[in-house]
């Protein structure tokens, strides 16, 4: 079997104990849960916290914010190679986020997501990702209840899945299908 075939296996298995753990878990988890260890000693932990996204009417500085992660979406679009790409999102994301703009969490979330995926482009580039990403996602953390949250989980899952961190990952797809299921019934409400 070749790696690339061995890849899609393990990520199979991997949302598939995902799809287990989220349709018999609730939110403090199940002891089926507790029993599975990773080689890192990780736990499936698929609780979900969320908040709604108020929008808001963006001040000046605000507008200015956006303006800026548009810019640097724009200019990582237009870079060559991981690196550059990379660059332009970092500075993005070290931006300060003003003061009531409650939209800019969910944005903040879809920049974290695409960063990440370029950083895992690079070689010993999941690690470096992973350690970015993961506190944005703490199961502990309310993540608003938007897309780029539901995003941003599976592109963790995809880390954890390269990390070989298979608790992590069912964890993060895990909480990905239930912001996207919450999302779908908000729409058939």
């Amino acid at each position: 079997m070749s790696s690339r075939s061995a890849s899609r296996v393990r990520v199979r298995a991997v949302l598939f104990a995902g799809l287990v753990a989220s349709a018999s878990a609730c939110d403090e988890g199940s002891p089926s849960d507790r029993d599975l260890d990773t080689r890192s000693g990780g736990r499936i932990d698929n609780r979900l916290r969320t908040h709604a996204v108020v929008a808001s009417t963006p001040t000046p500085q605000g507008l200015a914010w956006l303006e800026a992660v548009a810019d640097a979406h724009a200019r990582a679009d237009a870079a060559e190679g991981a690196e550059n790409r990379a660059g332009a999102l970092r500075q993005a994301l070290a931006l300060p986020v003003p003061a009531d703009l409650p939209e800019a969490e969910a944005l903040r979330l879809e920049l974290a997501a695409r960063l990440c995926e370029t950083l895992a482009e690079q070689p010993s580039g999941v690690p470096v990702a992973l350690d970015l990403l993961a506190p944005m996602l703490d199961p502990d953390r309310s993540l608003p209840m938007d897309r780029a949250s539901a995003r941003a989980l599976v592109v963790l899952g995809d880390l954890a899945v390269e990390a070989g961190d298979d608790a992590l990952a069912a964890s993060s797809y895990s909480r990905a299908i239930k912001v996207m299921s919450a999302l779908r019934e908000e729409l058939e409400r």
